[in-house]
Formats: structure tokens, sequence, C-alpha cells
């Protein structure tokens, strides 16, 4: 799926969008993280592994910067 395909224009997003902001705010991240997968998936499923690592990593690396700015 590309953005600028119909499937995408007229399903997807309007989908992704409308549960978005029927959602309470503590979900929403969790919300646009599980479609995000869900359309790289799409395209091509095997890299979702790879994506799930570096969100993992990325994730992490955060909480240390996060934890080491607060300490010094």
């Amino acid at each position: 799926m590309v953005f600028s395909s119909p499937v995408f224009l007229f399903l997807f997003l309007p989908v992704v969008l409308a549960v978005y902001f029927l959602l309470p705010e503590r979900l929403r991240n969790l919300w646009l993280l599980d479609t995000s997968l869900v359309f790289y998936a799409w395209g091509e499923p095997r890299f979702v592994l790879v994506m799930l690592a570096s969100i993992g990593a990325n994730f992490l690396l955060a909480l240390r910067i996060g934890a080491s700015k607060s300490a010094g």
C-alpha cells in the first residue's frame, strides 16, 4: 500500500484517524504504533521484525538518555 493508493486514502487513513480521535489519550500512541506496523506489514511483512527491533532499541535508548539527564 502506498500513500496515494485509494485503499490508503479512502479506507486505511480515515479508519486510523477516526479511531485515534475516539480513543482516550493514553491509548493513542499505542494505536498509532499498531497501525504503523500494519501499514508496513502490508507492503513488506518480512521487515516487521526489523521494525519491532528498531522500536524496542530506540525506546530503551531513550529511557537511558532520560535517566542520564535527570541524574546529572
